[in-house]
C-alpha cells in the first residue's frame, strides 16, 4: 500500500513539474528568451537538476518513501526520464513558436499573400481552392507561420497545370519549398536561419 501512495505522488508531482517546465520554456520564448538544452553536458545539468528536485521533495516528505527495493530503484530513473521528456517537449514547443515567428516576417517580407492570391484568381478553379486560400490567411493573421506555408504550398501546387511556364509561380514554388524544409522538415535552428 506504501509503494502504491509513494508512485502515485511521484507521479502526480512528475506531472506537475512536467507541465511548469514546458510552460516556462513557451513563456520565456514568447518573451525572445529561448532557451533549451543543446549538448550533452546542459543534458547532465537536466539530470543534476532533475536527482536535486526528486531528492528534496523525497525529503519533505512530499512524496514517500517507497518500501520495496525494487520500486525505489525504478522510481528515480523513472522520475529522470519523465523531466527529460518533458524538456525535450518543452524544446520542440519553442521551436515551433520560433518557427512562426520567423515565418510570418518572412512570407510577410516575400509578400506572399498578395502573389498568390493574383496568381490563384488568375487561375481556373479557383472557388476550389479559396477554402485553402482562406485557411493560410487566418492562419497567417494568427502567427501560425508553419501551418500558413503549408497552406500556401497547398495552393500553388493545385495552380501548377495553370501556371507552370509562369516565372512568378516557379520562384513563389520553389521559395516555399526551401521554407518547409528549413523549417517544418525537421531542420536545426542554425540551418532554418541561414535560410532566413
Amino acid at each position: 500500500m506504501r509503494d502504491m501512495t509513494a508512485v502515485s505522488a511521484a507521479a502526480a508531482w512528475l506531472l506537475l513539474v512536467g507541465l511548469a517546465v514546458v510552460g516556462a520554456m513557451v513563456v520565456l520564448a514568447d518573451g525572445r528568451l529561448r532557451w533549451y538544452p543543446t549538448g550533452l553536458l546542459q543534458w547532465c545539468m537536466v539530470v543534476a537538476l532533475a536527482q536535486g528536485l526528486y531528492g528534496m521533495l523525497l525529503g519533505s516528505g512530499l512524496i514517500p518513501q517507497a518500501e520495496a527495493p525494487a520500486v525505489r530503484i525504478v522510481m528515480l530513473p523513472t522520475w529522470i526520464a519523465g523531466v527529460g521528456f518533458s524538456v525535450w517537449k518543452g524544446r520542440r514547443a519553442v521551436l515551433g513558436r520560433w518557427a512562426d515567428r520567423q515565418l510570418v516576417r518572412i512570407l510577410g517580407d516575400l509578400n506572399v499573400v498578395l502573389r498568390i492570391t493574383a496568381l490563384h484568381r488568375r487561375a481556373e478553379g479557383a472557388e476550389v481552392r479559396e477554402p485553402l486560400l482562406q485557411e493560410a490567411r487566418t492562419a497567417l493573421g494568427r502567427r501560425r507561420g508553419r501551418a500558413a506555408l503549408l497552406s500556401f504550398q497547398k495552393v500553388l501546387e493545385q495552380m501548377e497545370a495553370e501556371h507552370y511556364t509562369s516565372e512568378e509561380w516557379s520562384e513563389l514554388r520553389s521559395r516555399t519549398r526551401a521554407l518547409v524544409t528549413n523549417f517544418v522538415g525537421g531542420s536545426k535552428t542554425s540551418e532554418a536561419t541561414s535560410a532566413a
